[in-house]
């Protein structure tokens, strides 16, 4: 009898410990799911490991791929440590004769095309390793420009805009704002404290976009994971913090405006 009631003990402790895993197992798939609730449609404000899912595989593999090709031809790698070195690198090649005796700080009216076409070429560089430049003239199409004024797509962009042939189009109004030390901006996760380091991140949020749309035609034409929040959906997302350390796609303006 002892014994049978032992068992049955047993059995109960068992079932009840079974239970209490099954409750916890469902609780953390709860806390992976996205926050919209729906697996397949993208928000702003998920987090990697939510949005990483709404990539299709075929999509996916040809992003790792990409990426790989990057971290090779860039030749650092992709710790934080490596990331800050190369945007300061980029820093320093601006501010260069080279690299077009970029200010820290500066009024877009006393910038040059030569200027803004040197700092993109030195973002390209340091962080696409030059690919991107390359499958531009493989593919046969404009190469990137950059132009400062008014986007005439969208005259109240906030920084910078990409269209169809390559060029950026930078917002002059914008960098007409204070950038400092003492009065900074956080762009996409990165504290900026010039108006040259806000203008060189800008170019890289721009540089995401023209890796899609020259190596990735059709994804940036049609893609579920690229083209929600117009064009920043998860793929843009990913591209954008494993090739620059940005996060989120969206600049807190930290700064006061000039009079």
């Amino acid at each position: 009898m002892a014994g049978q009631l032992q068992l049955v003990i047993a059995c109960t402790l068992a079932a009840a410990s079974g239970l209490v895993l099954w409750f916890l197992e469902q609780g953390r798939e709860r806390r992976q799911e996205p926050k919209s609730g729906c697996p397949g449609r993208y928000e702003r404000g998920m987090r990697e490991r939510e949005y990483i899912r709404l990539i299709p595989p075929g999509e996916m593999q040809l992003v790792r791929s990409f990426l790989r090709s990057i971290y090779n031809a860039r030749g650092w790698a992709i710790d934080a440590a490596s990331r800050e070195r190369a945007w300061a690198d980029v820093l320093i090649t601006a501010q260069t004769h080279a690299g077009g005796n970029w200010p820290l700080d500066f009024q877009p009216s006393d910038i040059t095309s030569e200027q803004l076409q040197s700092l993109c070429l030195a973002v390209e560089r340091f962080f696409l390793g030059g690919l991107l430049s390359a499958q531009i003239r493989k593919c046969c199409r404009p190469l990137l420009k950059v132009e400062m004024g008014v986007d005439p797509r969208d005259p109240h962009s906030w920084l910078s805009g990409l269209h169809e042939d390559n060029t950026i189009y930078v917002n002059a109004n914008r960098l007409r704002e204070s950038i400092s030390d003492v009065n900074p901006m956080d762009f996409e996760g990165t504290l900026c404290v010039s108006k040259l380091e806000a203008l060189a991140h800008a170019l890289g949020h721009e540089l995401v976009h023209a890796v899609v749309l020259n190596f990735f035609p059709e994804m940036d034409a049609t893609s579920p994971a690229y083209i929600p929040d117009d064009k920043h959906g998860p793929i843009f997302m990913l591209l954008n913090k494993r090739l620059f350390g940005h996060t989120g796609h969206a600049s807190r303006r930290l700064f006061t405006v000039d009079g």
